[in-house]
């Protein structure tokens, strides 16, 4: 019996998980077509594409590419967004409208270390921001947004930076905790062990109106 391949390929472009039922019929047309044996839903909301032949993948890539959407090119690993008010009951917030203007913003340099930034648009955090770089979750007083949380294997939680902001505020609140990340960190340094450096009194100070 062949041992399963243990190649992966992930599909980028699938910006939070959002793609119409034309672009995922296009998609699967293609999979099919190279006889994917397995497909997956990452953590991150992207698609993988599991146990390929090697040689297959960059013609794979080369077709599928096409059919998705710009990557984001700002240095941001990913931004995870949960439906939101307008698809969850529970959400009170527009967490994905929310997440297309996060990837959107402009920075100056390269980031440190990968950023991943998680948006939920209840208190229920179902993109779990606590434990992402940039956490956001939505009340109805307005967005909290989280700085310096980390998974994995040294866990942080992040801090708390700002409340009730709208999203004009927290997008902008956002551009200045990483542009600060940017021009403080060392290189490769996730922004939990960078906040567990500087402090969350130091973040405040700079990004935070006196």
């Amino acid at each position: 019996m062949t041992p399963p391949q243990k190649t992966f390929t992930i599909v980028p472009g699938l910006n939070m998980g959002l793609f119409s039922p034309l672009e995922l019929e296009k998609i699967v047309a293609v999979i099919n077509k190279y006889r994917v044996p397995t497909t997956k839903i990452t953590s991150a909301q992207r698609l993988a594409l599991l146990g390929m032949d090697e040689e297959d993948q960059q013609r794979l890539m080369a077709e599928i590419k096409p059919l998705t959407r710009p990557v984001v090119t700002n240095g941001l690993t990913y931004v995870q967004a949960c439906p939101g008010a307008q698809w969850c009951k529970f959400g009170v917030a527009d967490a994905l409208a929310l997440g297309a203007k996060i990837e959107k913003l402009v920075l100056p340099t390269p980031m440190p270390s990968k950023v991943k930034i998680g948006i939920s648009g209840c208190r229920m955090s179902c993109t779990e921001p606590f434990v992402r770089d940039v956490g956001i979750f939505a009340t109805k007083k307005g967005w909290t947004l989280v700085f310096g949380g980390n998974g994995g294997g040294n866990p942080r939680l992040g801090d708390i930076v700002a409340e009730g902001l709208n999203d004009d505020q927290v997008v902008e609140l956002t551009r200045k905790c990483l542009t600060f990340y940017q021009q403080n960190a060392k290189y490769k340094s996730r922004t939990a062990r960078f906040m567990e450096r500087v402090g969350i009194e130091a973040l405040k100070k700079a990004v935070l109106p006196v």
